[in-house]
């Protein structure tokens, strides 16, 4: 009889490995944190003996599985074994429990290699995650960093990790900006399902901090959205503004969009493009035709002057609307003013 376990119990092994044996689209659409992808099928096998399930029949589905699993077969234990040799707890899963991760998992006890099927498979575990994130319960106090666009609060966050300081960069789990030319450069966004397991472990890993800092977002980033629980908490959270020169957040949007290469200039000037209710057809020109003369400078200035600035309105609020505020001109000076004071009132 093979070994089954949820994902509450796997939790507490010593020197877990979660297998995921489903095909690399599936994984790519969502995983568990730092699973292990060793398919059985690939995305073509999986589509072929899916058809053959719905148009032939199961059995015949399950005889053309085990064709193409024969051959490498030895390869996917020779994988898995390897973990098991480094004194790793084996955790396999499919999609819902079923036939994939089932017949790993009663080959490896036939080998005498311990391992345990996740119940469930990944649908439970999506399951165990929507339910954490509707009813998490933060602890630490929650910073975020306010300001326009261009003024480095993504290049602080970095900074700020990098010396160990609890931050939550919820662009990079999203796999985007947060901006209509966020996703510039950056390939495909995140999934709901990989953002939301990617944030639930970032909570639960920081929950005993005393602070959390996070940059300030909208409700929706890219194609996710950020869960109540932690909307709510950022938006009565204490807010640190952070502001520079505008040359300085010119020279930053260069950089952050506008390749040496200028490889992005098709997908800059589509967003721009995507700008003209907002902007009129006028300014869009204008935008278009800096883009296109290599007047990038220009560019960037007319689109923090013009949309970003008015769209956020940070330029328009009081200092004394936030408990702290910081240049940042230069970033390493205001992330260890930002260090400084978190020093003080944050623990």
């Amino acid at each position: 009889m093979h070994k089954t376990v949820d994902f509450e119990s796997s939790k507490t092994f010593d020197n877990p490995i979660y297998i995921d044996v489903r095909s690399p689209s599936e994984y790519l659409k969502g995983h568990i944190p730092n699973s292990v992808n060793i398919p059985i099928f690939s995305d073509e096998e999986r589509a072929l003996v899916g058809t053959i399930y719905k148009n032939i029949g199961s059995e015949e589905a399950k005889d053309k599985g085990l064709e193409i699993v024969s051959t490498k077969l030895p390869d996917i234990i020779r994988q898995i074994q390897s973990h098991y040799k480094m004194g790793k707890r084996l955790i396999i899963y499919c999609w819902r429990g079923g036939m994939r991760s089932k017949s790993i998992v009663s080959i490896l006890a036939i080998m005498g290699i311990k391992s345990y099927q996740l119940i469930g498979g990944y649908k439970e575990y999506r399951n165990y995650v929507l339910k954490q994130l509707a009813s998490f319960k933060i602890k630490p106090e929650i910073y975020v960093l306010c300001g326009s666009t261009g003024v480095g609060k993504t290049n602080i966050l970095n900074l700020l990790k990098k010396i160990n300081e609890p931050i939550i960069d919820i662009e990079q789990l999203a796999n985007h900006r947060g901006s209509i030319f966020g996703q510039i450069g950056l390939g495909q966004p995140a999934s709901a399902q990989s953002f939301d397991s990617l944030l639930l472990n970032e909570l639960e890993q920081l929950n005993n901090s005393h602070y959390i800092i996070l940059e300030s977002e909208s409700k929706r980033v890219g194609n996710v959205y950020i869960p109540d629980i932690l909307y709510n908490a950022m938006k009565s959270a204490k807010r640190i503004l952070i502001y520079a020169d505008l040359e300085i957040r010119a020279e930053r949007l260069i950089n952050e969009y506008f390749h040496l290469n200028m490889q992005n200039t098709q997908s800059i000037a589509d967003c721009i493009n995507s700008l003209s209710k907002r902007l009129g057809v006028k300014k869009t020109k204008q935008l278009l035709n800096y883009l296109e003369s290599g007047n990038i400078r220009q560019c960037a200035l007319t689109l923090i002057n013009e949309y970003y600035d008015p769209l956020y309105g940070y330029e328009k609020q009081n200092d004394d609307e936030f408990d702290l505020v910081v240049c940042s001109n230069n970033l390493n000076e205001a992330a260890n003013k930002i260090i400084n004071y978190l020093r003080k009132t944050g623990r």
